[in-house]
């Protein structure tokens, strides 16, 4: 429960933590003045406002899960303890946008806590509220104030005229008059018999809920709890199934242009589902398995410049980091071509996914995966077999390929050889995560994770590799156009700058890599791969 009052805005008091909520067609607790007045207690009120708070967060709930609640009331921004109801920052915020981004706001408190959610995602107007706030003083026999009870109450701002959806009430004892207030709290509970005690998170996800959202109905990661003895063909089309349903869910971010993360989700999903398709071999239909693997490709092509540009312009501050001031202004330049480029391959991806073509082949694609007919054994022979068991063989193959090939990088090794073993970890990751459930995760949440560090080390080279590929090429232009003098410096300039980055991270990829190809990560392997058996040998004796 949040007190409004002006006061309180201005020093961010805290907040009671337990809010009494009450049936809507109840009357509110001041509305009991006779019967408190004859038990010895009076309400006097302090404040009164009627206010809309607009609910933000981001497309995959990280303020909820960071514990806090962003919400924009009259002028201000505020966040909100989940756990207390305290307001814990607040800066001014001027108009309701329907997206914004932290690293856009003034260096403030508030502004750490919203980037602590992460930088990459923009904050979305969820819904609004209009609240009205009233503050009463609570007066014993004597008319001594013994503490406040802070009261709300709640609708949509869209149904205005209509009765509150919800309404509760807090009480905040002074000091020295807690006993008093408990007894306060004790008669005035007696008037509501169906009356509900939650903390703040509750009456977030109750209001969340009313306004038609489900609180963390959207995460990127996948979360199958699968059957490890059910025909690996019912586990592949769910899987297929979850990566379809990760692709419309970001459609709409990608096409209002919100924030980069959407077409990032939004590939990594098109690359899963061609992982299993690629991996699980034997499960479908070979010929039907191509058709659907040439689409998938055609999606990647036409968001791999997109992609890449959307890259660039995230690193904008650092590129301009990476040189002296003096060779700095040509970059306006170098990141204003950028931009317009983006926003032509954005539009034209866009046209792509309103396209009646798109849509033709989502729906023979949907209507694919959710056909429960087993192809013939002929053409799928593994179809029928265990999930644990292609799970076995699929990750061992895997990982003995992602061992063999990075065993094998040396000083002389290509930009592509580095490429092709970050595609392999890819794959070696994607099928540990479709298959994480029917495994102990003690033993696979280590293997994920130094997975992790090595994408990372392998990802951060080829994205100096793309880049570094792009400004050569804008280079030789240059010189052939003999123009833009300084701006040829300046490209040269960022070309020798990421091509030591690029050295330093080949570099250390040795560390990772020995990291990753240790006693520790090989045990854990060995026991992911027979513990079932182990277990099977231990329920006979």
């Amino acid at each position: 429960m949040v007190d409004n009052s002006s006061k309180c805005q201005k020093r961010m008091g805290v907040t009671p933590t337990k809010i009494v909520l009450i049936p809507n067609h109840l009357h509110s607790p001041w509305s009991h003045h006779e019967k408190m007045h004859a038990a010895g207690w009076q309400l006097v009120q302090c404040s009164y406002r009627q206010a809309e708070s607009v609910y933000y967060d981001t497309f995959d709930w990280l303020a909820f899960e960071n514990g806090i609640a962003v919400i924009k009331k009259e002028s201000s921004l505020y966040i909100t303890d989940l756990h207390s109801g305290s307001e814990t920052a607040y800066i001014p915020f001027r108009g309701n946008p329907a997206v914004f981004f932290p690293s856009r706001l003034p260096e403030c408190k508030l502004k750490k806590l919203l980037g602590a959610c992460g930088d990459m995602r923009a904050f979305i107007k969820l819904c609004v509220f209009t609240t009205i706030s009233q503050t009463f003083n609570i007066l014993d026999g004597q008319d001594k104030t013994i503490g406040t009870l802070f009261s709300e109450s709640w609708h949509l701002a869209e149904d205005q005229g209509q009765n509150p959806f919800c309404q509760g009430y807090a009480l905040k004892p002074l000091k020295g008059f807690s006993n008093e207030v408990a007894e306060f709290e004790t008669w005035l509970s007696s008037q509501y018999e169906s009356r509900k005690i939650v903390e703040y998170r509750d009456l977030y996800l109750i209001l969340m809920k009313e306004a038609g959202l489900n609180v963390k109905g959207y995460s990127s990661k996948i979360h199958l709890q699968l059957d490890e003895h059910a025909m690996i063909h019912e586990n592949a089309r769910r899987m297929l199934q979850s990566t379809f349903t990760l692709v419309k869910q970001n459609e709409t971010g990608i096409s209002r242009d919100i924030d980069t993360e959407f077409l990032h989700d939004y590939r990594v999903a098109i690359r899963r589902s061609r992982s299993v398709l690629i991996l699980l071999k034997g499960v479908f239909n070979p010929e039907e398995t191509a058709y659907f693997l040439n689409a998938f490709k055609d999606i990647g092509e036409r968001t791999n410049e997109l992609r890449d540009m959307d890259v660039y312009l995230l690193h904008q501050t650092t590129y301009f980091g990476y040189l002296p001031p003096v060779l700095q202004p040509p970059l306006k330049e170098f990141f204003s071509e950028i931009t317009a480029k983006r926003n032509k391959l954005h539009k034209e991806f866009c046209s792509h996914l309103a396209s009646a073509k798109y849509r033709s082949f989502l729906k023979e694609w949907n209507e694919w995966i959710n056909k429960e007919e087993l192809p013939s054994q002929e053409k799928a022979p593994n179809a029928t077999l265990a999930t644990s068991t292609i799970a076995e063989a699929t990750i061992k193959k895997a990982w003995k390929k992602v061992i063999r090939d990075g065993r094998k990088i040396g000083r002389k090794t290509t930009d592509k050889e580095l490429h092709t073993l970050r595609i392999d970890c890819k794959k070696l990751r994607y099928l540990l995560e479709f298959f994480s459930s029917i495994f102990p995760n003690k033993t696979i949440a280590p293997i994920i994770r130094q997975l992790k560090e090595l994408q990372e080390n392998l990802g951060n080279f080829t994205d100096f590799s793309v880049q570094i590929s792009f400004l050569e090429k804008r280079l030789v232009l240059m010189e052939t156009e003999k123009k833009h003098t300084l701006l040829a410096a300046t490209t040269g300039g960022l070309i020798a700058i990421l091509y030591q980055k690029q050295e330093e991270t080949r570099r250390k990829f040795h560390d990772t890599f020995r990291g990753f190809d240790d006693e520790q990560t090989a045990k854990f392997m060995h026991e992911l791969l027979t513990f079932r058996k182990e277990n099977e040998n231990n329920s006979t004796l």
